[in-house]
This record gives C-alpha cells, structure tokens and sequence, in this order.
C-alpha cells in the first residue's frame, strides 16, 4: 500500500516537473522570438537610410565641441541674415544656406533664441527658392520654435533637416547644389572656430579642435574629387586648395604661424563662397 503511495507521488511529481520544463521552454521560445522580432525591427530601422548620405561630420557637431570646452557665443560674428538677398544665383543660395545652417546651429546650441528666429527665417527663404519646401516646411519650423529650449531635440530636428536638404538635392538631380551646401556649413563651422577668440593659440582645446578639421577637409576633398568635372565643383576645389595646402604642410604639431595661415586661409575661402 505504502509502495503504490510513493509510485503515485512520484508519477505526481514528474507530471509537474514535466509541465514546468514545458513552460520555461516555451516562455524561452517566445523571449527568443521576441529578440529576433526585435533585431528584425532594428535592423529594418537601421537599415532605412537615406538615397545619399551627408558626407562629413555636420557642423552642429563642431559647434557643440566649442560650447564643451567653454567657448562663449559671440554676437555679430555669424553671417548677417540680411545679406541674404544678396545671393542671387541658384549655387551661392546653396553656399548661403550650409553658412546659415551652421550659424542657426550656433545660435541653436548657445540657446540665443532672437539670432536663432532671425536665422529660422533666413533659410526659410533660401529653401524656398531652392524648392526645399518640403524640407522646411510648417511643421518642422513648428518643431524646432516649439523646442527652443529643448537642446537635444533640437539639434535632432536641425540635424534631420541638414539631411533632408542634402538628400533632396542629390534627388532631384541638383548634386552639385548639395556639395556646395556642405562646403558652405563646413567653411562656416570652421570660420566660427577660428574666430571665437582674439588668442586661439593659446587655448590648447581650441587649436585641437581646428587641427582636427584636416581630416574633414581631406574628406570633402575625397568627395569633391569624384565630381571635379563639373566646374561648380572645380571652383569648390580651386577655392579650398590653399587652405588644404596650408593644412598638408603640419608636421606634429600645429605652430602658431600655421595657426594663423589657416586663420587667414579660412577667411579668404567663406568670403569667395560668400560672393
């Protein structure tokens, strides 16, 4: 009697463990299921991309390096929003918008809200008549007027809106457009760099920051190249030559004459652009 007990009592206890070895099974099974539904997800949203990808560090990521290392916002040295009608041609306007994105970036990031509205305007305009409409249109100009204060998101819609206009230039078969639009932000972040102190050589942080820019420069140079046929991209190359040559000539590390070759060569550069 004792022994039918015991048989029964352990049929009883393998019958459970039974039960609880099929449900952790099947709960590992769904967890894995649910994984692979998230890599899936993932991958899927990795994987949608732009048609063309911003070939360079966005100059938002230069500006934020200068607020990092304590480099106040100077008024008045970004380009005045009223020089915008003084762009007249469709490859100046697209110069003129990279340098207004990249001075909306700086006013952006210092939080200076009335540089930052005026600047919201101005390239406003410009995409407008680069019929970039759809890129900025009202509720991205919501957007960003409704994040003021919100840095992070912020510089997410800016930095959203920079590859938008790339993209639908490249799109729209305006690739020469797109480029000098980089050119114009590239040569603006640097301007801005060079010039946020009367005594840049001696801040270490600041030179490092405008020592490393080579790398970008050689960069869009790589991309410029492969477009050099075009003499809108060949005027890009001629006009950044010197600066390039400049930078090429750095053994270690940057003197201060170099500094102030780059100093100058920055300068002459963004004004041609800006003609």
């Amino acid at each position: 009697m004792k022994k039918n007990i015991i048989l029964n009592l352990l049929w009883i206890i393998v019958f459970v463990f039974s039960i609880y070895l099929s449900g952790c099974r099947n709960r590992n099974s769904s967890q894995k299921n649910g994984n692979i539904q998230d890599v899936l997800v993932k991958s899927k949203i990795q994987g949608h991309v732009k048609d063309f990808i911003y070939p360079l560090p966005t100059p938002l990521e230069v500006i934020q390096m200068l607020q990092d290392i304590g480099i106040s916002y100077i008024i008045g040295i970004s380009n005045y929003p009223e020089n915008v009608n003084q762009y007249l041609s469709a490859k100046s306007k697209a110069v003129a918008l990279g340098v207004y994105g990249t001075d909306l970036s700086y006013a952006s990031i210092y939080n200076m809200q009335q540089d930052l509205f005026l600047y919201l305007e101005t390239i406003k305009k410009l995409a407008q008549e680069l019929d970039l409409q759809s890129v900025y249109n009202e509720d991205i100009l919501s957007q960003i007027k409704n994040n003021i204060d919100k840095k992070d998101t912020l510089v997410n819609i800016l930095s959203n809106s920079l590859f938008e206009s790339y993209n639908s230039l490249n799109k729209n078969g305006k690739g020469d457009l797109a480029l000098r639009m980089v050119a114009g932000g590239w040569i603006e972040a640097l301007y801005l760099t060079t010039h946020v102190s009367e005594n840049s050589y001696n801040n270490y942080k600041l030179v490092k920051i405008i020592f490393e820019q080579k790398s970008s420069l050689n960069k869009l140079f790589d991309v410029l190249n492969e477009k050099k046929d075009n003499p809108s991209i060949q005027e890009l190359i001629d006009i950044f030559t010197p600066l390039k040559k400049t930078y090429d000539s750095i053994q270690g590390s940057l003197t201060e004459d170099q500094l102030k070759k780059i100093i100058m060569e920055v300068e002459k550069a963004r004004n041609k652009l800006l003609q």
